[in-house]
This record gives C-alpha cells, structure tokens and sequence, in this order.
C-alpha cells in the first residue's frame, strides 16, 4: 500500500478515538453518577442518547452530506467529538452533560462511513480489503485499550480527567488529519428510496434486527456492567479496569475465530452457536453472581460470544442484499449503534425498576428472543439478489 499506509494509520487512530468516546463513559459511570449526583438511569440515558444519535446520524450523512468532500466531514466530525468530549468533563449538572453527549453523537454520526470512502479510495481496488483492515484495527484496538484507559483515568485522576483525555485524543487526531489526509475525496448520496427497498426485503432485514436485538441484549447489562460487577457480585473497583481490558480482548478474539468457526459449522450456525452461547454467559451472571471468579469469567466470555456472531451477520447480509450490499451495511450498523441505545435505554430502567441483579436475565432473555426468531426466519429468500441496481442509487 506505499505511500497510503501513513493516512490508512491516522484513519485507523480516528476509529480509535471515536470508539473511546463512545466507551469512555461506561468505564467512569460510578464516578459521574457521584460527580453529578444524578440516579444510575441519567447515566444510562447519556449513553443512549449518544447510541440512537449515531444510528439516526449515520443514516441522515449518507442521504444529506454523503456527497461532500470527505476531508471536510471527518474534520468537522472529529472536532465536535473533541469538544463535546471536553464539554462532558466541564458539566455540572446532567442537562450540560447531555448537550456535550449530542454534540459528541453528531461529530461521530459519520466517522465509520467517512473513514472507509477515504481508505477505499487512495489504493488499487485489489488491496481495498487490505487497507479496509488496517483502518479498523483502530476499532479493534479501542475494544481492548477504551475501556481501560478511561477506567484508570476515571480512578487515578476523576472522571473529567478521563473526558478530557478523550476530547485531547479526539484534537490530536483532527491535526493529523487535517495534514494527512487528502483534498478531494468524495463519496456517493443514497436514496431514500433504496433504503426503503432494503427494508422491505424480509430476508435482510431479519438479519439487520438479529443484529439490534444481539447488540440490545448484550449491552443491557454491558451499559450498567460497573454497577452490577460493584454491587451484585462484590468486585472491588480496582477489578473494573482489568476486567473491562479482559473482555476486550475475548471481543478481539471472538472476531478472530469467527472465520474458522464459519469453515467448520457454516455461518448461520455460527450465528446461533455465538448467541447461545452469550446468553449461556448471562445465564451464569444472573443465577450464579456470587462465584466470584466463574461470574467474572463468564462477563469476560460475553465478549467473546456476541463478537463471534457480527461478521457470519454482516456475510449473511451482504449474501441477502446482492447489489445493494453497501447501503445494507451502513443500515446495518445503525441498527448496531440502535441496539447500543436500546439496550443502555433498558439497562437503566432495569435497574431502577428491579436493581442490578436482574440485568442479566433480561440480557439472557432478549438473546433467546433473538435465536429463536433468527432460527425462524434464516431460510425466508432474499428478494434483492435479482435487482441490479447499485447499493447507493439514487
């Protein structure tokens, strides 16, 4: 890839910074809900409000701004990310810190779609895949190191050290961009009437809404998790940091394996292998939260789980969609950063409502909901893969 690895390695590093916005505010909950002196479902309001902005946001770029020059996006993206970050560490009640957490969801709205036009196209078609790769190592990297990072900032130097960090990440990223990447790259504008044609396909969008209820399901608990691993199971708060930096690297590794689990078992089981097997996870969390080192282990394992299942998903989806594959993905990953919210959404009223030891049987009971409807519906034919129009047509 020559001379293209330098701007391939600063869009990986805007992934990143991106991805530790998102998370940064799980790993200092405990100390923004004392900070602010807010209920635990203020806090999860501040992570779901942030979800359902980027999968509304991301859907909304691709039809208003998906025309503009890429440059320009991703600078003025990364920069509200960066402010409304520094905007969360300077709050002093929960509506300034909502305001700082919508300014951070339209800044990161169209990070993912802005990265991947600019990485596709500054090297030859053939090593596309290559450069694709490199560019969500930054994703990748921000599951394992994200939550960490905060969590130590969060501990060591308060919560809105840990913000400020972020927002300074997210600047420092802006002027690597604005020296690196290059003038003139634009994407292409979706119709709205080729997402109404995805949407109608039942085939895809069965896939697209196993990918929201996987996602809701898992960060139910996930969005609370300092709660429950605090108050349900009894970890000290130093355990937070290694444990979230654990279940980062089981996500990382159950991407990984997912490649040969889909050459031995087929990819439609692979997806209902992975979903079993987390909700097996929250079946241990809730029924069991006092063994200590077997709760922490099966935490750690839901990572593992419900990553093993998003690429046999996105295949299923590219395999369903045919030539509008491209605009299937992007809905798709709204329907990921949806899931996000309605989980976190459901967290906090889960907690409230019922307290932390009951997040895990909900989480437990939304996945069985999801296996059973993807096993349902997994032989339904797609009706797209006869269309020959292109994914972004107008």
């Amino acid at each position: 890839m020559g001379r293209a690895w330098p701007v391939l390695v600063l869009l990986a590093l805007t992934q990143f910074c991106a991805s530790w916005g998102s998370l940064t505010i799980i790993g200092v909950q405990v100390e923004m809900r004392a900070g602010l002196g807010i209920s635990a479902d203020a806090i999860a309001a501040l992570v779901w409000s942030y979800s359902f902005g980027i999968a509304v946001g991301a859907l909304l770029a691709q039809v208003v701004i998906g025309h503009w020059p890429r440059r320009m996006v991703l600078l003025t993206s990364m920069s509200l990310l960066g402010l409304g970050a520094c905007g969360l560490g300077m709050a002093q009640n929960w509506e300034q810190a909502m305001v700082a957490r919508v300014i951070m969801a339209i800044g990161g709205a169209s990070i993912m779609p802005t990265t991947t036009v600019i990485a596709t196209s500054i090297v030859p078609e053939s090593q596309r895949p290559a450069a694709l790769a490199v560019v969500f190592t930054g994703l990748t990297v921000s599951l394992i190191l994200a939550l960490p990072i905060a969590s130590f900032v969060g501990t060591a130097l308060g919560w809105r050290a840990a913000w400020f960090v972020s927002g300074g990440a997210a600047f420092v990223a802006t002027v690597g961009l604005a020296w690196g990447v290059p003038r003139g790259v634009r994407g292409t504008r979706a119709s709205w009437q080729a997402m109404r044609t995805i949407i109608a396909d039942r085939a895809t969008m069965l896939s697209i809404i196993t990918t929201l209820l996987l996602i809701a399901g898992g960060f139910l608990t996930f969005a609370m998790i300092s709660f429950w691993l605090v108050e349900v199971a009894g970890t000290p708060r130093w355990i937070v940091v290694p444990a979230l930096l654990a279940s980062g690297i089981a996500s990382t590794a159950g991407n990984a394996i997912s490649a040969p689990f889909l050459r031995v078992i087929g990819r439609d089981n692979t997806i209902i292998f992975g979903m079993v097997f987390t909700a097996g996870c929250f079946l241990v969390l809730w029924i069991l939260p006092q063994a200590y080192w077997l709760a922490l282990a099966a935490f750690v394992l839901v990572g593992l789980g419900w990553s093993l299942c998003l690429a046999p998903l996105q295949a299923r989806l590219v395999a369903t969609s045919g030539p509008r594959a491209q605009l299937a993905l992007a809905i798709n990953a709204s329907a990921f950063f949806g899931g996000q919210g309605l989980g976190a959404l459901a967290g906090g009223s889960v907690y409230e409502t019922f307290g932390p030891v009951l997040m895990p049987l909900f989480s437990l009971l939304v996945l069985a909901f999801a296996t059973a409807l993807f096993i349902a519906a997994k032989s339904i034919p797609s009706t797209l893969l006869d269309q020959k129009h292109p994914a972004n047509s107008a």
